[in-house]
């Protein structure tokens, strides 16, 4: 645990699994957080690889807990549980943070305040994105209901939370495979949360091969199931009906671009004609289809 006289203990939790190649990265820079106190919890989630010799090569320098095999947002709830810190920051074994990350955020802070995330670095393979997120993404702040509705611009990694907040929610939802950052933020939005934006970029997003899933089907379903869930809360119910049809194009159109990504261009050109249905001037869909029918990236 590193300590700073006169900030509140953040605690650090990153689940694992297999993630010998990685971690080793994201807990250093976890260590290396400057001027704020901070535990670092990792949640070895039924590794079989290394990740536990790495684990024990920092000593008492972080708290460690082997689960069976439950995913990560189980991890990330047990951690979250046996967390000592006011504040949970979010950290996964593939990603790391700039040793300011921390402290930029709790300066931002305020009684009012439950939840802080930040701009990032992308790293890695880049051939599809920008290096800076913002350069490409509209990154909001204050109520962000709607703007979450189309889509999620929260990296996890990025994301620092008051403890008894996310308590209160109920942690993450473990139904939904992939998708239970975008529903917990939904779900604290709803509830007339606000978010707090760090406009530096002090968190380093790393995009690899092994992210990717071929189940775009499933992935499109769980979205979906998270969307509609946040459209039958209180607030979800009185968002405009234009807003609720440009949700269900945007879910269909990355639905799309994800299948068209795993070189399945039959489905991909069935999700941008179920995105086209809600959104029929998005000419992207046009495009996209386009693009699948001659073959083309």
């Amino acid at each position: 645990m590193s300590e700073s006289r006169n900030t509140p203990l953040v605690t650090v939790i990153i689940p694992a699994y297999n993630a010998e190649q990685f971690i080793g990265q994201a807990i250093s820079s976890a260590l290396s957080s400057r001027d704020v106190s901070v535990e670092v919890i990792v949640i070895d989630d039924g590794s079989s690889d290394g990740t536990w010799r790495v684990l024990e090569a920092f000593g008492d320098r972080l708290r460690k807990f082997r689960q069976e095999r439950g995913g990560p947002y189980r991890a990330r709830n047990l951690g979250a549980e046996m967390a000592r810190g006011e504040w949970l920051a979010f950290l996964d074994a593939d990603d790391d943070w700039m040793p300011g990350k921390l402290a930029a955020q709790l300066a931002l802070v305020d009684d009012r305040t439950d939840f802080v995330y930040t701009d990032r670095l992308n790293f890695g393979d880049l051939s599809r994105v920008k290096e800076r997120q913002s350069d490409s993404v509209t990154l909001w702040d204050g109520d962000v209901f709607e703007p979450l509705l189309l889509g999620n611009f929260i990296t996890l990694s990025s994301v620092m939370m008051r403890k008894t907040r996310f308590q209160e929610l109920g942690g993450f939802s473990v139904e939904r495979r992939g998708v239970q950052d975008w529903d917990l933020w939904l779900r604290f939005a709803a509830e007339g949360g606000k978010v707090k934006l760090c406009t530096e970029p002090v968190t380093r997003y790393r995009i690899h091969s092994e992210q990717m899933t071929n189940d775009a089907e499933q992935r499109a379903a769980d979205r979906e199931a998270v969307l509609r869930r946040a459209l039958a809360s209180d607030r979800g119910q009185a968002v405009r009906r234009a807003v609720v049809r440009r949700a269900f194009a945007g879910l269909w159109e990355l639905a799309a671009q994800q299948a068209a990504a795993s070189a399945d261009r039959r489905q991909a050109i069935g999700f941008f004609l179920r995105s086209a249905a809600y959104w029929p001037g998005n000419m992207r869909v046009y495009k996209g289809i386009v693009k699948c029918a001659l073959g083309r990236d």
